[in-house]
């Protein structure tokens, strides 16, 4: 009888410090996780409106691109803004679809898109006078040929 109370006192014993280590391991491995992936604390994903930049070659159009973006950006700076980033960031991607005439839109798989992304990035963040945007990535960036519309 003596052994059945002391093995019993024993498996408890056991499956308490077992949990009490399995809980402490898992909260240490936890705790480094967070800290390592501090990169993407307190950042924003948003996405701007899709939008559609005429291309004009002599004095006629010749398409349409279509451009949508997506940026990053610390929360807490977007909200201190006070004006909408999208704004700069659709105003700045216009003029340079535009007026850029080292992109040749019936071939954009000549188009180096990163080079594009980060002239945009410094351009926007010229304007807003800080380094508001971290990153910009494409959502969709199309050409549409005047012969393709209806």
């Amino acid at each position: 009888m003596m052994r059945m109370i002391l093995a019993g006192f024993w498996l408890c014993l056991v499956t308490l410090a077992s949990g009490y280590g399995a809980v402490e391991y898992f909260t240490r491995q936890a705790g480094a996780a967070t800290e390592d992936s501090g990169y993407f604390q307190g950042i924003t994903y948003e996405t701007t409106r899709t939008m559609t930049v005429p291309v004009i070659t002599d004095g006629a159009v010749e398409g349409y691109v279509v451009a949508q973006f997506v940026y990053t950006a610390q929360s807490s700076t977007l909200q201190a803004l006070g004006v909408p980033a999208e704004s700069f960031i659709m105003d700045e991607a216009f003029h340079h679809i535009f007026t850029s005439e080292d992109i040749d839109f019936r071939e954009l798989r000549r188009f180096d898109s990163r080079a594009f992304l980060a002239q945009l990035t410094e351009r926007v963040n010229a304007r807003l006078e800080g380094p508001v945007i971290r990153e910009m990535l494409i959502e969709e960036f199309n050409f549409v040929d005047d012969s393709q519309l209806r």
